[in-house]
């Protein structure tokens, strides 16, 4: 199968490649920053590479000339943060950059795998999510992946493009970015010391590699086809217990500062897991004790 891949060295994508990357012949759409960075890694050696930003019309061409089997659209500006300091570069790569991927699906009649997320919900008042929920953002972030959701659903209707949408939680493992939850995990193994806001927040937490094997069940999954999804794990629980949690598994002291939540958070959010688990089974079912203590053993070689 051929895949096409935008956002391929951000954490899911380079996990993506690492996991199946011998398994699909892979098409790399990313920044010539990025491709200069990652080229010598050997897992990268028999890739094709391309590149360009999504948000120039250029991806549309390059979609056109390999026509994938599939599009994993991974590519955003993500963290509620720079897209809250920066609205107009996440409108312009979130909603205008999806519209030329989409664009190009169309054309090269690709189905699509579009990452969105839990975002895409605002605040939930600790009410389990479910997928028909009226959709609330109260970020630019969630906003913006709102849009591209609704610019893929319309494109289905009038083009009959072939789509899954996956409304992704908080993500952690090995390789991670530095932010989110990934970031606090990352500064306690590497600074031995956390920085919380706020910290009564409740996120979903899911591995990274059980992200990973979905994505790959859904690539030529007819069941899935014009379906929408919440991509999250039965692992809820507050930043504060997320923290105790690494402070028990790491052998070490860690130094905890606390500051105020930022106002773009959302304070609760449970997804239902009930659609998920109907389409793909319990494929979702790494522990985060076994998720956090596998990310320390990376991040420690």
């Amino acid at each position: 199968m051929k895949i096409l891949i935008t956002g391929g060295f951000g954490f899911i994508g380079k996990r993506f490649i690492r996991k199946l990357g011998g398994e699909h012949q892979l098409v790399i759409f990313a920044t010539k920053k990025d491709i200069n960075k990652i080229r010598e890694n050997h897992l990268f050696k028999n890739i094709v590479f391309e590149q360009g930003k999504i948000e120039d019309e250029k991806v549309i061409d390059i979609i056109s000339k390999h026509k994938p089997d599939v599009i994993l659209h991974l590519a955003a500006l993500t963290g509620l943060q720079k897209c809250y300091e920066d609205p107009d570069r996440a409108f312009l790569v979130n909603v205008y950059g999806t519209h030329n991927v989409i664009t190009g699906c169309i054309k090269s009649n690709s189905k699509l795998i579009f990452i969105s997320s839990r975002e895409v919900y605002g605040e939930t008042n600790d009410i389990e999510s479910i997928e028909e929920n009226d959709l609330k953002p109260n970020n630019v972030y969630g906003l913006t992946k709102l849009i591209g959701e609704s610019l893929v659903k319309i494109a289905s209707l009038s083009y009959n493009l072939d789509y899954t949408i996956f409304r992704i939680t908080n993500v952690y493992g090995p390789e991670g970015d530095a932010y989110g939850a990934q970031i606090i995990l990352q500064n306690a193994i590497k600074e031995k010391k956390i920085r919380i806001l706020g910290g009564n927040q409740k996120l979903n937490f899911i591995f990274v590699d059980d992200v990973v094997k979905i994505l790959e069940k859904s690539l030529d999954s007819s069941a899935t086809s014009k379906q929408t999804f919440n991509l999250g794990s039965k692992n809820t629980l507050s930043i504060e217990e997320y923290v105790i949690k690494i402070k028990e598994i790491l052998d070490f002291p860690i130094i905890v500062e606390r500051y105020p939540m930022r106002k773009t958070e959302t304070i609760n959010f449970h997804p239902s897991l009930s659609k998920l688990n109907k389409f793909f089974g319990n494929m979702h079912k790494t522990s985060i004790d076994d998720g956090i203590k596998n990310t320390i053993e990376w991040y420690s070689k």
